[in-house]
Formats: structure tokens, sequence, C-alpha cells
């Protein structure tokens, strides 16, 4: 045997230990899934009914559109707000490390306790209610929980904090040598912003702001205890969870997850088709 054939083949096994976690892990649920959304739960004949049902059917084919409408909006807000705030933070600056740290805090809670806390702070007896009804800005309370805003304010949270988790270091990596020569040789602070420091990390910023939205499809928690998952904030996630915890019809449960699947894979394209309409380099390789 060649030598060269066999080192190929060692170094494939070599990948074992991490293709086999994936292949029982990943791979094999997924093909089940896929197999039992083409297929009746009574005498297991293929069929494409479930399908037909999801997209036929108004209770279902609307799920897409109340998850669309309820973390795309929410997912570009947090883009702005995070981007914003690490842009101003970025290099050596007083007290940055206690401004990341609040930011990125919301992380260590769960989805859960934030909800809570959303509760808490929000609902019409709440602190938030009470202040702006002191400060005379409104004369009742606003409903800010229990329905679409609630599950908004509590996906803008935790997104928020992801992606500046992810931009704090992202920016810290950008030479500030670049910013200075563009200023030295006569840009404005606009100027160097669009044509040298958003160029430079426009690649990673689309790629962290893609990451979050799919994570944000499978929105559940929140969808449910501070949303209105009856109808405003019924999404992917919990029209599976009731098709298979409530009517266990799996079968259906697991075409909803589908379709999510194909709605994030969607989201991503066109989230990576963007990156190539620009620069795609990076600016780590300056410093």
């Amino acid at each position: 045997m060649n030598p060269e054939t066999a080192t190929k083949k060692a170094d494939y096994l070599l990948l074992l230990p991490a293709i086999l976690p994936i292949l029982f892990l990943f791979v094999y649920p997924l093909i089940k899934g896929v197999l039992l959304t083409v297929q009746t739960t009574d005498d297991g004949a293929f069929t494409l009914q479930n399908y037909i049902t999801f997209f036929t059917e108004k209770d279902y084919f609307d799920t897409i559109f109340r998850t669309v409408m309820l973390v795309i909006p929410a997912s570009i807000a947090e883009l702005f707000v995070a981007f914003t705030i690490c842009f101003f933070i970025r290099g050596k600056m007083r007290g940055k490390g206690i401004i990341g740290a609040m930011i990125i805090f919301p992380l260590t809670l769960g989805s859960l306790i934030i909800d809570m806390g959303i509760i808490t702070f929000f609902r019409p007896s709440g602190w938030f209610n009470e202040m702006l009804m002191s400060i005379g800005l409104i004369s009742e309370p606003i409903q800010l929980v229990y329905n679409y805003w609630g599950a908004f304010i509590a996906i803008f949270i935790l997104g928020v904090a992801f992606l500046a988790s992810n931009f704090i270091g992202m920016m810290d990596s950008i030479d500030p040598n670049l910013e200075i020569a563009s200023r030295s040789l006569g840009a404005s602070e606009w100027t160097t912003f669009k044509r040298v420091f958003y160029p430079l990390i426009r690649n990673n910023v689309l790629t962290v702001f893609g990451l979050n939205i799919i994570m944000q499809i499978g929105v559940y928690s929140s969808a449910v205890v501070v949303g209105n998952p009856a109808s405003e904030t019924r999404t992917f996630a919990v029209v599976a969870f009731e098709e298979a915890m409530r009517n266990f019809n799996y079968s259906m449960a697991n075409t909803v997850a589908i379709v999510m699947a194909v709605t994030q894979i969607s989201v991503l394209m066109i989230v990576f088709w963007l990156k190539k309409r620009g620069y795609t380099g990076s600016a780590s390789t300056f410093k």
C-alpha cells in the first residue's frame, strides 16, 4: 500500500471521535425526524399530507409570519443597539469592563429569569408604568406583557447581550491606527467609519447577526411566558410543542420543526448573500 494512502486513512480515523457524536446526536435524529414528517401515524405509509396541512391551514401557515414578524424587527433593533454601544466603548476606556459586564450579564440569567423580571417591571402595576404615570407621560398603564411586546422585549434583551458579547472583542481587534491615519488624511468621523472601520468589521457583524436570528427563530419560553402564545406570539416552537405534548402528533411536530429549520437556513442564506456584496476581509490581520 502506498505510504501516503495509508497516512490519509489514518488521518480519517482521527476524525471518528468528532464525527460519531455528530452522527448519533444530530444526523440520525434529523433523518428520523424527516421520515416522520412524510408518514402517517396510523399505518406508517409515506405521504406529504403533513406538509399540505401546514401550508393550507391558516393556523399553521401563519406561524411563519408570526415568528418572522417577531424575530426580524427585534434582531434589527438588537443589532443597532449592540453595535452602537460597543462602537462607543471600543479601545481603551475607563469603566469599559463594567459597562461590558452589564450588557452581557443577561446571558448568565437565562430566558426564564429575564421573563420573570419583565413581568415585574413592565406589568400594568409595575415600576415602568408607575414611573411614566408619576411624571405625567401617560394617564393609564400600557399593556407591555402577555402580548407581542412582552416577547419582543424579552428576546431584545437577550439578543443585545449575545451580539455585544461578540462585538466587544471584534471591535477591539481592529487596529486603531487605521482610523487615526484616516483622520490625519482629512477624513471626517463619518467617512472614517464608512470607508475604514465598517468595511473591516462588516463580515463578522453579519455572521453574528445571522446566528442571532436563527437562534431567536426557535424562541419558546418568552413567547409563552410574556407573550400571547394563542395568537400574536404563536411561534414555531410553540406549535411544535403543542403538537408533540398536547396532541401527541409527533409527525406534525416534526413537520413544524423542519419548516422552522428551512426558514432558519433561508434567513442565513440571505445574510451570507449580503456578505458577498461587500468587502469580506478581516481587520485582525492588520494588528
